[in-house]
């Protein structure tokens, strides 16, 4: 986490004072803390561990020095009252915040700075963490645009797999016990604790749940977002990719049967034309399709 010059100064000056035992500024401190969230970032960040604190406390030379015994018992003492101040404030932020969209539904998430999160439809995410930088997403579309390298990274969870930002725009959707991502600017490590696979600009990743090799493959980087304009954007992609993307922009019930799901698609669809006109769908595709009610499927070649 950065932290100002000055924010950290007075973190530093909290953190002396709440180690004094006969400290009494509960309310003003807790006043300090609420004024600015990143005032309690800040002095979480300093007071992470007893052996990080120490140091800190014995830098500032705020009162005279203890005894090594005396000076560890009144640290511990000192931490214990401020888990008990503060646990109101710091916990609420640490707490996961759900998203979801409905099918069709396009939603933007802030992430701080010049950081955003854009959900497709039909998607469920939750961000955790401190500031709100480790994303889960359940199912769904998420494009994540990264561009305020002061903000830190973010780490997306999708299914067992991890990705890692290294400053980046991408894009990562979840069906179905696989994860797609496919990156267009900057960079992501996929699997930073195993495979430490990156991925660059161009380049996606096509994995299963348990797969126990992770390959890059060239990608389209035009395809990165397009569902923000409208449009589906593939080359060489199986169809079950196509209308699974289909559903979540359209929000009409699209699907494929079993024995074409695998059959590769390139083109480019607008989510408007398929959506007024679902029909027009199988021509484009090159296949059939049927409905039944109000849902659609499609089937062998035309």
């Amino acid at each position: 986490m950065n932290i100002d010059r000055d924010r950290r100064e007075a973190a530093l000056g909290w953190l002396v004072r709440v180690n004094d035992p006969e400290f009494e500024g509960w309310d003003e401190f807790t006043a300090w803390l609420e004024a600015d969230s990143a005032n309690a970032g800040a002095f979480h960040a300093l007071g992470q561990s007893e052996a990080e604190m120490r140091p800190l406390v014995e830098q500032a030379q705020i009162r005279p020095a203890a005894p090594p015994e005396r000076r560890r018992l009144a640290l511990v003492a000192g931490v214990a009252a401020f888990a008990a101040a503060i646990t109101a404030v710091i916990a609420p932020g640490l707490m996961p915040v759900d998203y979801s969209t409905a099918p069709g539904e396009i939603r933007v998430v802030s992430l701080g700075g010049k950081d955003r999160l854009v959900m497709n439809g039909s998607t469920k995410l939750a961000l955790s963490g401190w500031n709100r930088r480790d994303v889960h997403l359940e199912n769904g579309q998420a494009l994540l645009e990264l561009r305020d390298p002061a903000k830190g990274k973010i780490a997306v969870t999708s299914g067992d797999l991890k990705l890692v930002d290294v400053g980046t725009v991408f894009e990562v959707t979840r069906d179905a016990g696989e994860t797609r991502v496919i990156v267009s600017e900057g960079a992501v490590v996929a699997d930073p604790d195993g495979a430490k696979l990156r991925l660059g600009a161009g380049q996606k990743l096509d994995a299963k749940d348990g797969a126990s090799v992770l390959q890059a493959e060239a990608a389209d980087v035009a395809s990165v977002g397009a569902f923000q304009r409208g449009q589906l954007t593939y080359i060489d992609e199986p169809v079950n990719h196509v209308v699974a993307d289909l559903s979540r922009s359209t929000g009409l019930d699209i699907s494929a049967d079993a024995a074409i799901s695998a059959q590769r698609f390139t083109g480019t669809l607008s989510v408007a034309d398929v959506r007024r006109d679902p029909k027009s769908l199988g021509p484009l595709v090159g296949v059939s399709i049927k409905q039944t009610g109000k849902a659609w499927k499609l089937g062998g070649r035309t």
